[in-house]
């Protein structure tokens, strides 16, 4: 009983998402070839639009696929036959009328989704798989977006973690490692599978769900908030290309598009495959322009050709090259440092100074008149942050939050005895129980015994031999 008034307490919008998740539709059930029978109007264009900028490299037949119901009369049925059975669950009453066209959006999908398997040749990828992205969302009733569109495929080398690329709001773009697994829902792949990773059609949907994933996008705030953008050596690389970032800037996320209400969007990701050594990159654009073909497939060749220049020190620092000596010291970045004796240091020092007599030595003085010409009294190359810089790193540590700092209420009156902030409309101090009005009365000095003074030698040694005499 607890978990069905779970879900009726859930928004619509979230409803709607435990229905389809539940439902579990699959397009690539009702994927045909298009030898088999003719691909739909929708179909064709798009994948003649898709590969038309890439014809002059294209060195075989492209294989076109999309989704079909005619063909797939049965199995369509019996999902007609889910959706109808899931709908008679009271936990959908509340949309229940809503949700009676879903089985005719779901016709909509496989007609408008399609694929195209793209041989070609002098670039980084053996094969292009293009894809249509149509989606159902819901906003007061049920919707259909077919703008979404997918470049994806296997390069022949591999990054050390995933890398997701992505845009946060009013923030410049950026590239920002996955630091964990990557949240395919309830999508598992078998790794040992062989073949091309780009060819397995529920695998490819379950990453594009991920770009919508709460956990996905923390990935993306974190790297950009606790990190600065800065520290991931593949990230730095990446962003550091001119050329790239401006191509990957220009995709149409869903933030542009409206499709989403966040403020951040992942674009584009980059998944190593370490079994085979390839890593998938994969790029999506939800523009509703021509544009958006020519635009994302640029993306995808930039992004998959600079994944594959990667310099061989980077992955090194990433750690993907085991260091010679595992027990050594090792810096964070993944460098073997030599360990050094105190013996060992003596010695050494002791064969510098017989080898090189004459060199200068420094005293503190000489230090630090050398730091002071210097100017800062940094290294040279060194870093060095303002005041102004300070603050707004913290200010960026805090997550953006703008926490003012204490001052004291001046409008407030002070208890006259113990000095507590009274309120307006109290009568007494609630410490110390003082009334409001009441007034510190000067409190009687006691009178203070003189000291005999140079002129009262003789009275004060009377008064000595009288206390004897006693």
């Amino acid at each position: 009983m607890q978990k069905e008034k779970k879900v009726r307490d859930l928004s619509v919008e979230k409803l709607f998402q435990v229905f389809t998740n539940k439902l579990n539709f699959n397009p690539a059930d009702f994927l045909i070839s298009s030898k088999e029978e003719e691909l739909s109007n929708f179909q064709k264009n798009a994948i003649e639009k898709a590969t038309v900028i890439m014809k002059d490299n294209i060195i075989e037949e492209v294989q076109s696929f999309g989704g079909n119901v005619k063909k797939n009369e049965e199995k369509f049925k019996e999902f007609e036959k889910k959706i109808d059975e899931e709908l008679q669950k009271e936990e959908y009453s509340d949309i229940k009328k809503d949700l009676k066209d879903y089985a005719k959006k779901a016709k909509e999908i496989l007609e408008k989704t399609s694929v195209a398997i793209i041989p070609v040749k002098e670039m980084p990828w053996m094969d292009v798989v293009f894809r249509t992205v149509p989606r159902l969302v819901f906003d007061k009733k049920i919707q259909l977006l077919d703008a979404a569109i997918a470049y994806y495929g296997e390069i022949k080398c591999e990054v050390s973690k995933p890398i997701i690329f992505g845009k946060i709001k009013d923030e410049e773009p950026l590239f920002a490692p996955i630091m964990g697994s990557i949240d395919l829902g309830e999508y598992s792949l078998n790794e040992s599978e062989k073949g091309s990773k780009a060819l397995i059609f529920p695998y490819i949907t379950a990453i594009i769900k991920c770009f919508d994933s709460t956990v996905t996008k923390n990935h993306l705030t974190k790297y950009s908030t606790s990190f600065q953008r800065h520290g991931d050596p593949v990230c730095d690389f990446l962003m550091k290309n001119d050329e790239l970032m401006k191509a990957m800037e220009k995709i149409i996320s869903g933030i542009e598009s409206n499709r989403i209400d966040s403020d951040i969007a992942i674009l584009a990701i980059a998944i190593p495959h370490k079994a085979s050594k390839t890593t998938l990159v994969l790029v999506t654009d939800e523009g509703e322009d021509l544009g958006k073909y020519t635009r994302c497939f640029e993306a995808f060749l930039r992004f998959s050709a600079e994944c594959c220049n990667v310099p061989t020190q980077v992955q090194q620092i990433q750690g993907q090259m085991a260091p010679q000596h595992p027990s050594g010291m090792m810096t964070p970045g993944g460098q073997e440092l030599k360990e050094w004796t105190a013996d060992e240091l003596a010695l050494e020092a002791q064969k510098r100074m017989e080898s090189q007599p004459d060199i200068p030595v420094w005293s503190e003085d000489d230090l630090a008149k050398f730091a002071e010409e210097r100017g800062t009294g940094l290294p040279e190359g060194m870093e060095m942050w303002t005041e102004e810089d300070l603050l707004e790193l913290a200010r960026k540590r805090q997550g953006g939050l703008d926490i003012p700092e204490w001052t004291e209420d001046k409008s407030l009156k002070e208890c006259v005895k113990c000095g507590y902030s009274l309120r307006p409309g109290w009568s007494k101090c609630p410490v110390c129980e003082t009334p409001i009005d009441a007034k510190i009365e000067s409190e009687p000095v006691e009178e203070s015994i003189e000291e005999p003074g140079e002129g009262s030698e003789e009275e004060s040694s009377e008064v000595s031999e009288e206390k004897e005499n006693n």
